[in-house]
């Protein structure tokens, strides 16, 4: 599944230069949060010393040189950065060389009152522990305060310990270097420097025996550090090795919330069959952005970001079809995951949420190592090499997306919202060419795939689509494929008591989602 917090993954594109193709990268890197007060950077002083670097790596890259295996140059490029984690929505963007102007940070004034619920639009199951609170706050702010040119340096085992907020939109809306790559690696670079700022900061204060006469770096890591309990020389060396750098996401959770509402009505209905609470549709905003061709690394795919094997146990996983990518097949999926995790973990969604990521085994076992049901107390105490940052952040990140998007009315200004999909979920009577059946449809390529995104292989290749395959339809598409769908299909909304297999069709009397 997606990580919040993916480790920092190459991209690459070819641009033409003098009639011959040159590779160049983009290093997109993941960094970080905020809670406690910390100061910006002023980037104007290192951005010259910086620019000089670039510019000597652009004349590398553009000189000629013997052909070199691409994924060797990929590796050798990612060892050199120090910059850990990426979110992964902007993994799954197109990068443009056009300087990227994005929604600015924000300050949200009724924070508080909103991580309260003071509106009361939560259920209850879902309010914040106040042993979690701070962790929460951390992600919330992630997701409504910092867009992705704030960089937060902050502590790994408290991620609410903000060290130094870095701000790189003067690199990155600069016209120079041309190359967005070269702007992306610039901006690293001056992360890096203060990265190493405050773990020589860090250092220091370890081997004080007091802390008069302290510099400029050393105050803002000392201020940071007080609002932990301990003395300064033990918090600052454990701090020294629990650096982390989190990229603010405020943009890529505004393009979530203007795409969910294709999706949300016709996935709150699904999670209804199943009689679980909606506020469990929300996740997809941790996972994906709602970006349903989000791909990871590891192989995790669509809003969900469902991994090869679990999808195959619940969907129609093939060479051809994935269903993965669509997004109600996919929620009828988590609607049924979610549903076994929370039967096996004691019926606590702080555990079946966080087994989303961890898995139900992993979960039983930090509950057995801790003696605790408590997630609080779990990620207070239990660590372990798969129980990561990304572990026992995933729960925080859920509420803080959770709460973001249910009070986005407040947060979010110049929301453009992507029209709700009105469509019909059938089943095939007979097996049928996917070319044929998008031509049967009178659906326009662009539209059967709006509808269909887990046939788009199928289609570019002509696969068979297997009787009793479900598809997506609206109203004219399905009359003119009423010949070859199973009227049986259509029939009346019921409600599931029990988890059936995802081939199973979502009845629903109404279309998937309805026009406001």
């Amino acid at each position: 599944m997606i990580k919040i917090n993916m480790t920092s993954k190459l991209k690459m594109k070819k641009c033409k230069s003098s009639g011959r193709c040159v590779a160049t990268f983009a290093v997109l890197t993941g960094l970080a949060a905020y809670y406690y007060t910390a100061p910006a950077v002023d980037t104007s002083s290192v951005v010259s010393d910086i620019t000089a670097k670039i510019e000597s790596v652009k004349d590398s890259v553009l000189s000629p040189k013997p052909p070199l295996d691409m994924n060797a140059q990929i590796e050798a490029i990612a060892a050199e950065s120090e910059l850990e984690e990426s979110q992964q929505a902007a993994d799954n963007s197109v990068e443009s060389d056009e300087p990227e102007h994005i929604p600015e940070s924000a300050v949200v004034e009724n924070r508080e009152n909103i991580l309260n619920d003071y509106q009361d639009l939560i259920a209850e199951d879902f309010h914040i522990p106040e042993n979690m609170r701070n962790r929460v706050g951390f992600w919330f702010d992630i997701y409504t305060q910092h867009n992705s040119h704030k960089r937060l340096i902050h502590h790994t085992d408290y991620p609410w310990i903000v060290f130094e907020v870095v701000d790189v939109t003067s690199i990155i809306e600069s016209d120079t270097p041309k190359f967005r790559w070269m702007r992306n690696q610039k901006a690293d670079v001056l992360v890096k420097q203060q990265v190493e700022k405050t773990k020589t900061a860090l250092k220091s204060l370890s081997k004080r025996k007091n802390f008069d006469n302290l510099t400029e770096d050393e105050t803002r890591v000392m201020n940071a550090l007080s609002h932990l309990d301990g003395e300064v020389q033990k918090k600052a060396k454990f701090a020294l090795d629990n650096v982390r750098v989190q990229m603010g996401q405020r943009n890529f959770f505004q393009e979530g919330l203007e795409v969910s509402p294709k999706y949300l009505p016709g996935m709150e209905e699904i999670f209804e069959n199943y009689n679980l609470p909606v506020e469990l549709t929300r996740l997809p905003f941790v996972e994906s952005s709602f970006n349903k061709h989000a791909k990871s690394k590891v192989g995790a795919s669509g809003i969900w970001q469902f991994m090869g094997n679990t999808g195959k146990k619940f969907m129609v996983v093939t060479d051809h079809i994935d269903e993965r990518t669509s997004p109600f097949k996919a929620s009828v999926a988590a609607a049924q995951l979610l549903k076994e995790n929370h039967m096996i973990l004691k019926r606590s969604w702080p555990l079946a949420i966080t087994a989303w990521n961890h898995g139900p085994p992993g979960m039983r076992k930090a509950m057995a190592k801790t003696k605790t049901q408590d997630l609080g107390e779990i990620v207070d105490k239990y660590r372990s090499r798969t129980f990561d940052f990304a572990s026992s952040n995933f729960y925080s990140e859920f509420l803080g997306a959770l709460f973001a998007e249910r009070y986005h009315k407040e947060i979010y200004k110049d929301v453009n919202y992507a029209k709700q999909l009105n469509l019909h979920t059938v089943k095939l009577s007979r097996s049928i060419n996917a070319k044929d059946l998008m031509k049967r449809s009178k659906l326009s390529e662009d539209d059967f795939m709006l509808f269909n995104p887990d046939l788009k292989k199928a289609v570019r290749v002509n696969a068979q689509v297997p009787s009793g395959f479900m598809i997506m339809l609206d109203d004219d598409s399905r009359d003119h494929l009423k010949n070859i769908v199973a009227s049986a299909t259509l029939g009346k909304k019921k409600k599931v008591s029990k988890p059936t297999t995802a081939q199973n069709e979502v009845t629903l009397s109404e279309p998937v989602a309805n026009e406001l």
